[in-house]
């Protein structure tokens, strides 16, 4: 019996619920907002009977005339349409060479009726990132009926029946100009309604660190403070923004943790466990697993900083390659337990079957299988494996890795997937590279400005303050929360060398904030080099 698919099988949502492939988090954030919407419902049909396209909008905005004027001019009826189709649809081209027409997909994030012009016809790239962001906020205060983030997303519309969103005109006085035009339109549509099947549920997921979940949720609560004084398009941006970094993070630390679930069998650290409060998230240093990664701000002027950088994008994605043989093992584990009469363990109750007494028997009549294959049985590679003094399972497990075809296309479509959601070589994202150039940490402007707007959110009395913060603050809360090193290199000695080259990274941040508008060097004292907030909010 030849490889097959079956034994190739690497997707296991129970412990990675991304797929790994290129991915569009923007679409993956639209369709968080529609399950936010359904309580975890997906919404797999629509009514509508034909597909969308940005010419199909002008039509009715041009119809409209209780609500829109002015735009049958051959002019205007052109601005509108491309005014349409690059701030506010996602667009997919028809055909295989995608050479006809940009179908609409969604509409872009700005507001939850955007969700009336889902089309789940149109095949998206999300990758399940949808599920996994329902999965982060589901049960938390956060997406409660009368929540910052549902009133933010919900505002000035009013819920007719059980989905379906109206603009509410009571309202409509409160709303800029751009979201008021888009709700007009919007009332053209409705939602459409959820499947009620169990394949239409978002399955639960089990997290292996819920600091790191807390983190997210937390530092959502702080964006979402600016609600109104930022503009609407600007802070769904900024939050867009803040899931992929924390996805990112998420990832990092999940090839960390599953390695060593598999490699000591066990899967929480002790200092994760008892971090709850906002108070004890500077504490995720101290966790073992804890993603740390030296960010090169001089832009490539320093060769120090530079290297530092590609050598810690090298230890993750060594990491991540370990990951894909512990990812299997624990895939491979499910097929054993379901023939011992375990059909869905949880992670926990499926370690245990790596001591198991018939596992050996077990994998032993699979590798037979495959060594006695026409096609196989003359291998050097699977010669070679057999000859190792392995358990039968970890023989198994190496030879689905080592298997050319099969390990190419794990590394390229975790290479995607790292690139999409990393941001690469993006001002949104923290990695660098392609082109025949080797990756590299970095830290894009639009992502550092994310950082400071919630690094200067404070409590005060019960309420939430914007206030001003030293430079060294700002530093060393980039290091323990996010595991972000700008002027320390993560190692215990330190050389002449790379002690100027963590000052020019030093110097490069301060000068990148002073770009951005939220930093003035007043003095080298560093208790007065601070870090003033954009939009300040005072109890």
């Amino acid at each position: 019996m030849a490889l097959d698919r079956k034994h190739k099988a690497f997707r296991f949502k129970k412990l990675m619920p991304i797929d790994a492939n290129n991915l569009n988090f923007e679409q993956g954030v639209v369709r968080f907002l529609a399950l936010l919407h359904t309580k975890g419902k997906k919404i797999l049909s629509t009514s509508k009977p034909n597909f969308l396209y940005p010419n199909d909008l002008v039509d009715i905005i041009k119809k409209d005339h209780a609500n829109f004027e002015g735009v049958n001019e051959p002019i205007r009826d052109r601005l509108l349409k491309n005014w349409i189709n690059d701030d506010f649809a996602i667009t997919i081209k028809e055909t295989k060479k995608q050479t006809g027409p940009g179908r609409i997909s969604n509409l872009k994030p700005l507001h939850m009726a955007t969700i009336k012009l889902l089309d789940p016809r149109i095949r998206a790239q999300d990758r399940d990132v949808s599920e996994f962001l329902y999965n982060v906020f589901k049960g938390s205060e956060i997406t409660a009926d009368d929540s910052f983030l549902i009133s933010f997303l919900t505002q000035g519309t009013t819920k007719v029946g059980q989905y379906d969103l109206k603009l509410d005109s009571n309202f409509q006085d409160e709303l800029d100009i751009e979201t008021l035009f888009l709700l007009k339109l919007l009332d053209h549509f409705k939602v459409d309604n959820p499947s009620t099947t169990s394949k239409g549920k978002v399955e639960d997921f089990e997290f292996l660190c819920t600091a790191s979940r807390n983190l997210f949720l937390s530092d959502t609560l702080k964006l979402l403070v600016y609600k109104n004084t930022v503009p609407r398009r600007e802070l769904f941006q900024y939050l867009r923004i803040l899931f992929s970094f924390h996805t990112s993070l998420f990832l990092l630390k999940s090839f960390e943790l599953i390695n060593s679930l598999v490699d000591q069998k066990t899967m929480k650290c002790q200092v994760c466990k008892r971090i709850q409060s906002e108070r004890e998230f500077d504490e995720l240093c101290k966790c073992d697993f804890h993603p740390r990664f030296f960010v090169d701000l001089t832009n490539g002027q320093d060769k120090t900083c530079d290297a530092m950088s590609k050598r810690c994008v090298h230890k993750h994605y060594s990491t991540m390659f370990r990951y894909f043989k512990s990812h299997y093992k624990l895939k491979k584990l499910t097929e054993f337990s379901g023939a011992q009469g375990k059909s869905d363990p949880t992670l926990t109750e499926l370690i245990k079957f790596l001591d198991h007494s018939q596992l050996e028997a077990y994998f032993l009549v699979t590798l037979t299988q495959i060594v006695n294959d026409e096609d196989l049985k003359d291998d050097p590679e699977i010669k070679s494996i057999m000859s190792l003094p392995i358990s039968s399972f970890d023989k198994y497990i190496e030879i689905l890795c080592q298997n050319k075809s099969n390990w190419k296309n794990l590394v390229n479509q975790h290479k995607k997937l790292t690139k999409d959601i990393f941001g690469m070589n993006r001002e949104d994202g923290f990695l660098q590279g392609g082109r025949g150039k080797q990756r590299k940490y970095v830290l894009g402007n639009q992502l550092l400005e994310v950082l400071v707007q919630v690094a200067v959110v404070g409590a005060k009395d019960g309420n939430f303050i914007t206030q001003p913060i030293t430079i060294t603050h700002f530093i060393s809360c980039l290091k323990n929360r996010y595991g972000l090193l700008i002027e320390t290199s993560g190692e215990t000695a330190e050389s002449p060398e790379v002690a100027r080259a963590l000052e020019a990274n030093y110097n490069a941040l301060k000068e990148r904030l002073r770009q951005l508008g939220f930093f003035t060097d007043l003095s080298d004292a560093s208790n007065s080099q601070v870090i003033r907030p954009r939009f300040p909010l005072n109890v």
